[in-house]
């Protein structure tokens, strides 16, 4: 029993008539009535009675063509639901996200996304990294949205890239006074990180992403640095570092996040290719992606599109 039996039944019995509801169904006649005779032949009972004036249904044919209307009914309904889920007029989406980027790129996409589409459901789970790339590979999310290292690519993941960042170094505002070993090119400090191998350092707390761009730039410079302080926030990093008490490495894009200040300075770094992250969109490979979700995606990439 199949969704198109129950329609032949269902025409057959509004119709009273083979012919008839042939016509309607846009099927040959003997096709119908070959239909028709294998279905009751499947029941064991007939479902109609020939007559002149047409076709009644039997006792058995009434329960039939009231079964097969109601779950009709359901499945016409559920045909709607996904073409309103489909033209998005309906539905949800789970976007993972860093704070970071929930905070400065969320604010421009989700307004414009609701007035065009109010009634689809939007839920932000703001997490780190590798939290999002679980999320990624278990379903709780349709997609995260974050930066990730080259050398830290999962093979179980599509990173759709949108754009390279570097790390730079951070320092107390007037370092390069009482400090020699830097040069400087179209105005940007230029510094190699073993020549601050015996300073003090404040660093992400482990678990973090940018933390492992920390790790992997030390160790590409073949030196353990001297950590006095981990913190979740590379804002109070960089703030603990203007005043005074140490160095850190953060990525170039979140040195203006929130309200700057001129107590620092920036020196992008030399004799490493291990500075870079990549700002990217992840999916799961061959995984249904609900129009939503493409639209939301699609409105992410032009932002960046448009930063070119």
């Amino acid at each position: 029993m199949n969704d198109k039996e129950l329609l032949y039944i269902k025409t057959i019995a509004d119709t009273k008539s083979i012919s008839a509801a042939a016509k309607e169904l846009f099927i040959a006649q003997p096709s119908l009535s070959q239909s028709l005779q294998k279905i009751e032949n499947e029941l064991g009972v007939e479902l109609f009675i020939r007559q002149p004036r047409g076709m009644k249904l039997t006792f058995a044919g009434e329960k039939y063509y009231l079964m097969a209307k109601e779950i009709l009914d359901i499945y016409n309904d559920f045909k709607s639901e996904i073409t309103h889920i489909n033209e998005l007029k309906s539905g949800r989406v789970v976007i993972g996200i860093t704070r970071h980027l929930g905070a400065n790129v969320l604010p421009v996409i989700i307004p414009d996304f609701n007035r065009k589409y109010p009634n689809v459901e939007i839920e932000i789970r703001e997490e780190n990294t590798p939290q999002l790339e679980e999320l990624t590979l278990n379903g709780g999310v349709d997609f995260a949205f974050t930066h990730v290292h080259k050398k830290n690519i999962n093979g179980k993941i599509n990173y759709d890239i949108l754009k390279e960042d570097r790390f730079v170094l951070i320092t107390p505002k007037d370092f390069s006074k009482n400090f020699d070993n830097f040069f400087e090119k179209d105005g940007k400090k230029f510094v190699d990180l073993r020549d601050l191998k015996d300073e003090k350092f404040i660093l992400l707390e482990k678990n973090r992403g940018m933390r492992k761009v920390q790790d992997r730039i030390f160790k590409d410079y073949d030196f353990e640095p001297t950590v006095i302080m981990t913190t979740k926030l590379f804002e109070t990093a960089k703030r603990i570092v203007e005043k005074g008490l140490g160095f850190t490495l953060i990525a170039n894009d979140y040195i203006d996040v929130f309200e700057d200040s001129d107590n620092h300075e920036v020196y992008d770094l030399i004799g490493t290719e291990e500075n870079t992250w990549l700002k990217c969109i992840m999916t799961i490979p061959h995984v249904y992606q609900s129009q939503a979700s493409s639209v939301l995606i699609e409105s992410i990439k032009e932002i960046y599109k448009n930063k070119e």
